[in-house]
């Protein structure tokens, strides 16, 4: 035990009892008292100089000093997984992370011995565990490990100024950790080198995994598709891999055609490559593509699709007379800003007499060429609205149709409206436009009977028809509506078209109820024929009842959308699954919901319901949650081993919206990945440390990288004799006793 005087008061502590002193002496060389009253001031005084002095003794005696180590533990879901392949003395593990923790349990004595260990367990964040209770305790995160971000967690809460941060630090992991650009700067900030313990087997399976598959929801026609694909290698190193993305043949389902090659270099024995490629949407609606990966005989694919649609609809209309119905529709057609119109209206046929020349009239000459040839294949619906073919032969030539039925069957849509100048009437029997028709036209001419009648409902349940938001509502609708006036005579219906609305009386001369509204596929592309020309009545007559009012709006806007494909896509759709999904609860899956023009739909008009089928064939309800606009986020837990499906289905402003589903394979277990030998030796060679796997690992040289136990001479405590009350009342005695005797005495 030693002992040694320290002064706490400083140099302001000094000054002050250099002043008493001072004033101590002063008095004494003036004063008349005798002997013993000096004794008595100089005294008093002297307390007074040593409380400002502020003596202090401190005991001291020599203690242990051990080195501080820092003990980081994985405990991220991938060392859940049993070990094995590893030849350990402790054969009872049931995990690699209750084997690391046994590891560490059996080492006890001799690392309590040599340092102070202070323990971490690493996932997505790094958190303080409370000692060795704290880490017996330890279990398996649902998460990963993000090195960087658990090892910013550590060096926050050991404190920039510690003067007792650790020297060096131990990292018990498999190694499989989640991609990180930020490591090195995370090893950086902490500043000490990591000997790393490698927990887990060695031995790897040769294969290759898509674990990662990034795709647009939507894609824009003729637009650029960006599709993102991770994929990892497992003991491949040293091979070439080639990524191909390859798309779906148009016209031969069964034919793929490579999009875009590349191919990396696989350098270690478990690598994650990410490669980017870049596809140009071609076709409207679903396009198929196809992801391959292969180094060598080692070979892996996976499918998926994307909904590709329009940014805006272009039209061609073309009209044969200035009508209502011309008048109403092109209104309502360019009203719409996801439109765009190019139209056209004659308003005199070539039989017109006039007395100028055409060079002097302010009309232009009906362009055929440019309508049937040059510019028809930039439009995606065409619309013919009671136009005379007969009457501009000169103009249009049979090749200017073939163009026209080249535009259907290549994927364009087109409109026939019908009228007195139209049909048989006006010359489309025996042409291409024949041919086109979800009808056979008759020899009659005229063939176009005027009267008045209520079209109705011949499919009921056909997209196209519901236009309120239940069918019962629809049909009411359609019972409400003005009549129509006029409409088509013809032979029968062509097999394979779709009928979707009928004259209550009328007849085609093969004995069906003749046809009012009518569609057919034509190659890739749409037909829809309307046999009159009056549907602007509807829109007129609908102010006159609430049934049918917007009825006319909606009714076309659902035929432009249904004849370029854009009413059959879903607009509920879940994003891709990887091959692989983690091994981990909960199991989350991507969904997104968009409106009418495709973009995130509203969630206050938007109804959610997800079912979730497990392989027991059990249904039950998920609940989706709101992470963004449009998107939601779908969490499943319990999940049994086996195939399962997830099916959503949506209404969106009260009606029927969407549906989409995704079915995948569920291995409870962890995912038995093993040791990442080559990202543990970067690890630790980054940091300045050493790697070595657990069954080599011995801890004895590990800790003699530490600082030597030295003794070190350590304050026990302290004594502060001037601030106990006894001294007070030491200095307060001797002041008033020097007092009461010079009064005594008479002194001044």
């Amino acid at each position: 035990m030693n002992f040694s005087l320290e002064w706490g008061g400083g140099w302001a502590g000094a000054l002050a009892a250099a002043a008493v002193a001072a004033a101590a002496v002063w008095h004494c060389r003036r004063s008349q008292a005798g002997g013993p009253l000096l004794a008595l001031r100089v005294l008093g005084a002297a307390a007074l100089a040593l409380a400002a002095l502020q003596p202090t003794v401190a005991v001291s005696e020599p203690q242990m000093v051990k080195p501080r180590l820092l003990v980081l533990v994985d405990h991220g879901h991938p060392m859940g997984a049993p070990l094995r392949g590893g030849r350990l003395p402790l054969l009872g593990a049931s995990s690699r992370l209750q084997t690391a923790l046994d590891w560490l349990a059996a080492r006890r004595r001799h690392i309590e011995a040599r340092c102070e260990p202070r323990f971490y367990a690493l996932s997505d964040r790094g958190r303080r565990a409370a000692g060795w209770s704290g880490l017996s305790a330890l279990k398996v995160s649902a998460a990963g490990l993000r090195p960087a971000a658990a090892l910013r967690d550590v060096v926050d809460d050991l404190g920039p100024a510690d003067p007792s941060r650790p020297e060096r630090a131990w990292l018990l992991s498999d190694g499989n950790a989640e991609a990180d650009p930020e490591l090195e700067r995370g090893l950086a900030e902490l500043g000490i080198p990591v000997d790393v313990i490698g927990v887990g087997p060695s031995r790897r399976e040769r294969g290759l995994v898509f674990t990662d598959l990034r795709t647009p929801d939507f894609a824009f026609l003729h637009g650029r598709v960006g599709v993102e694909a991770a994929v990892e290698a497992s003991a491949l190193g040293g091979r070439v891999l080639e990524l191909r993305l390859l798309k779906r043949g148009i016209l031969d389902r069964e034919r793929w055609e490579t999009v875009q090659s590349r191919q990396f270099p696989v350098r270690t024995d478990l690598e994650t490559v990410v490669a980017t490629f870049t596809a140009v949407a071609g076709s409207l609606g679903s396009e198929s593509y196809r992801l391959e990966a292969a180094a060598g005989s080692v070979r892996s694919s996976r499918d998926f699709r994307i909904e590709v649609i329009r940014q805006k609809y272009r039209i061609m209309y073309l009209a044969g007379r200035p009508s209502p119905e011309y008048a109403n529709l092109r209104e309502l057609l360019k009203s719409n800003p996801n439109h765009e119109l190019v139209s056209f209206v004659i308003l005199r046929n070539p039989e017109n007499p006039t007395l100028v020349s055409d060079e002097e009239l302010s009309l232009i000459p009906f362009p055929a060429q440019e309508i049937f040839v040059a510019t028809i294949s930039q439009f995606d619906l065409f619309i013919l609205e009671n136009f005379s073919y007969q009457r501009f032969r000169a103009q249009i030539p049979p090749a200017y149709l073939d163009s026209l039925r080249g535009f259907v069957a290549a994927g364009g849509a087109l409109l026939v409206v019908g009228g007195e100048n139209a049909f048989s009437l006006g010359g489309y029997r025996g042409t291409p436009l024949d041919e086109l028709l979800p009808v056979r036209l008759s020899a009659r001419v005229p063939d176009f009977i005027p009267g008045r009648f209520q079209a109705r409902p011949a499919a009921p349940s056909h997209p196209l028809l519901q236009v309120a938001d239940s069918a019962e509502e629809s049909r009411a609708a359609w019972a409400a509506l003005p009549e129509l006036d006029g409409y088509g005579q013809f032979v029968s219906v062509r097999p394979g078209s779709t009928v979707l609305a009928v004259h209550p009386q009328a007849r085609t001369e093969a004995g069906e109820p003749a046809p009012i509204f009518a569609i057919r596929d034509y190659g890739r592309g749409k037909v829809m024929l309307v046999s009159s020309d009056s549907t602007w009545r509807w829109r007129l007559g609908g102010a006159l009842d609430w049934r049918t009012s917007g009825f006319y709006a909606r009714f076309w806007t659902r035929a432009v959308q249904y004849l370029t494909g854009s009413l059959e896509l879903s607009k509920v759709k879940f994003a891709p699954l990887p091959d692989r999904l983690p091994g981990r609860e909960p199991a989350a899956f991507s969904l997104r919901v968009f409106d009418e023009g495709f973009a995130p739909a509203a969630a206050a008009a938007t109804e959610l319901r997800v079912v979730w089928t497990g392989p027991d064939g059990r249904l039950r309800e998920a609940a989706p949650r709101e992470t963004g606009p449009g998107a939601y986020s779908v969490e499943l837990t319990g999940l049994a081993p086996g195939r399962h499906r997830l099916k959503a289905s949506a209404r969106y402003g009260g009606k029927p919206w969407g549906e989409d589903e995704v079915r995948f394979d569920w291995a409870k277990a962890p995912a038995e990945a093993p040791m990442d030998r080559g990202w543990l030796r970067r690890f630790a060679e980054a940091s300045g440390g050493a790697f070595s796997d657990m069954p080599q690992a011995d801890a004895g040289a590990l800790l003699e990288k530490l600082s030597p136990v030295r003794l070190q001479a350590e304050t026990v405590r302290r004594r502060r004799p001037w601030a106990s009350l006894w001294w007070l009342a030491a200095a307060a005695a001797l002041l008033l006793g020097e007092w009461a005797l010079r009064r005594w005495r008479g002194l001044p």
